[in-house]
């Protein structure tokens, strides 16, 4: 496949989108309560989660394929003409890539369930802001990150649960 309208080919388009995603994760994990991490986990395991909270091997499952659809929204997007549509859909991939890595950070790093959830609330705008740009420009794009929206709508309302539940004052 050539490349597309004046887009970026395609292996410069899959090193960003790839490199980004990746990226993303990496700066992401080094916060997550996994083994890695004893202190975090043995943090998040003593907080009080509500019934609704999945199992620890949910998340690796879910981000992974949220992931991977933004990887592929990300490519296909960046394949497209340079246009101001795009440019804002792959604005909006970026801050939602960054709010990726940095969520993490935010709940379990500085230990901080309201930051995290004013934080996974504000990603709910950004990524329906990502969708509905990317719809303008490519549809397959833009029902990549449906799943992205749902995650993090689901996200917020367990990190609320969790910082009401957890809250000392």
């Amino acid at each position: 496949m050539g490349q597309k309208d004046g887009g970026l080919g395609p292996a410069a388009a899959g090193a960003v989108a790839l490199g980004t995603v990746v990226g993303a994760s990496l700066v992401g994990g080094r916060s997550s309560p996994t083994p890695d991490h004893p202190r975090t986990r043995r943090w998040y395991k003593d907080l009080e989660k509500p019934g609704f909270t999945p199992p620890a091997a949910v998340y690796g499952v879910a981000w992974t394929a949220i992931q991977a659809g933004l990887a592929v929204g990300g490519y296909r997007l960046l394949r497209r003409a340079p246009s101001r549509q795009r440019t804002i859909a792959l604005s909006l991939w970026g801050v939602n890539q960054a709010a990726i890595a940095g969520w993490s950070e935010v709940f379990f790093g500085h230990r901080a369930p309201g930051a995290g959830t004013l934080a996974a609330g504000a990603m709910i705008g950004t990524a329906a802001g990502y969708v509905a740009a990317a719809a303008r420009e490519d549809d397959a794009a833009a029902a990549l990150g449906v799943p992205l929206v749902a995650w993090v709508s689901f996200a917020t309302l367990l990190a609320e649960e969790i910082w009401r539940r957890n809250d000392p004052a």
